[in-house]
């Protein structure tokens, strides 16, 4: 889905019905991706270089594909199928990614609602408003009952904050463009105080009757993004016919030795501009999702800050009387867990899998 999705954010972009990217742009893209990093920003660079492939989980879907957007980038994921995510062991420091359609049982959606209420990081396009968001998280956001055509329409960016469309451009001064996949549900806001758009197209607006692009939300300690259309590029890009090596000097935060070696190995391999700025578009907005959440995490250890003693078998019931049904299975140590009320001597949890219930107050400790 990210690739179908943010196809071009570069000006005079339009999309040809053509064959898929060839991995040339998708290669010369990772290549400026990483030392762009490592010139403008180097912090993340090394957050980047730290994930591990259990930390990002992308569920498999029949109609796209961001696992190839992850493995082009260079950044490690793990793929679980759709009928699989009611029992996977997802953790608050999580970022679970869902490929088109976003089809699963309701127990899986229900655990996607508990790792985001927990702190992790949900990332959803397309047809998974309907199937995820609106099912888990209602309220928030819904298909506005419009259906998209294939076709590319100029965007405009909403924050001028740091955010997971910060420098998806090589060049300076470039008009942001995206294509909507055919059939492509608009989103409606609903939560106009808590869902925040980051990016719109007033051109979808006037077609569709709603023009958000990417919106995001925050759900307790978590967080969902979503997007209209696919992450997946499928299509090359028509334009200029320039060779991505020529036009080196007008991309932004490279060193000139960057400049002279990209030139030299001749990056692209004769790619066009086109097909790799809109790589590189889709490769930079993953990086900075997953950046971005190995910042929060930083955050959310400060708030989940307690564990049960060891050797201590803690029960979480769902009352805090001592004889209450065990609401969820006994946390083990290093089981990170918030504390969420008091009564006498128990204590309201939330664990770091979204689990909710009580544990007596003498059985944790500070993390």
């Amino acid at each position: 889905m990210f690739r179908k999705l943010l196809i071009s954010l570069v000006a005079t972009l339009a999309l040809a019905p053509a064959a898929r990217a060839d991995q040339k742009s998708e290669d010369a893209a990772a290549e400026l991706l990483h030392r762009r990093l490592q010139h403008e920003d180097p912090t993340q660079a090394q957050l980047l270089g730290l994930v591990h492939g259990k930390d990002v989980v992308v569920v498999a879907g029949s109609m796209d594909h961001v696992e190839n957007v992850l493995s082009s980038a260079r950044i490690k994921h793990t793929i679980i199928q759709p009928a699989d995510v009611a029992q996977a062991d997802l953790r608050s420091n999580m970022i679970v990614m869902v490929d088109c359609p976003g089809v699963m049982p309701d127990a899986g959606v229900k655990r996607l609602e508990r790792f985001v209420r927990a702190g992790g990081l949900l990332y959803t396009t397309d047809w998974a408003l309907r199937n995820v968001v609106e099912k888990g998280f209602p309220g928030t956001i819904a298909a506005s009952g419009n259906s998209t055509g294939s076709e590319v329409v100029p965007v405009q960016m909403d924050s001028a904050k740091e955010n997971i469309m910060t420098k998806v451009l090589l060049r300076k001064g470039s008009s942001p463009q995206w294509w909507l996949e055919g059939g492509s549900f608009p989103i409606k806001v609903i939560d106009k105080q808590n869902v925040e758009v980051l990016a719109h197209s007033d051109e979808m607006g006037k077609k569709y009757g709603s023009s958000p692009i990417v919106v995001r939300f925050r759900w307790e300690d978590g967080e969902v993004i979503h997007v209209v259309s696919h992450f997946y590029r499928q299509m090359q890009t028509s334009g200029p016919a320039v060779a991505a090596a020529q036009a080196v000097d007008s991309f932004d935060g490279l060193s000139e030795k960057d400049r002279k070696e990209l030139k030299k190995a001749n990056v692209g391999g004769g790619s066009t501009v086109g097909d790799v700025e809109s790589s590189y578009a889709f490769q930079r907005m993953t990086s900075n999702i997953v950046t971005g959440k190995a910042k929060r995490n930083e955050e959310l250890g400060k708030i989940y800050n307690m564990t049960v003693k060891p050797k201590v078998a803690a029960q979480i019931r769902s009352a805090p009387e001592p004889s209450a049904p065990v609401a969820a299975p006994a946390p083990t140590p290093g089981t990170r867990m918030k504390v969420l009320g008091r009564k006498g001597d128990q204590v309201q949890i939330r664990d770091d899998r979204g689990n909710e219930g009580w544990v007596p107050a003498d059985a944790l400790q500070q993390q």
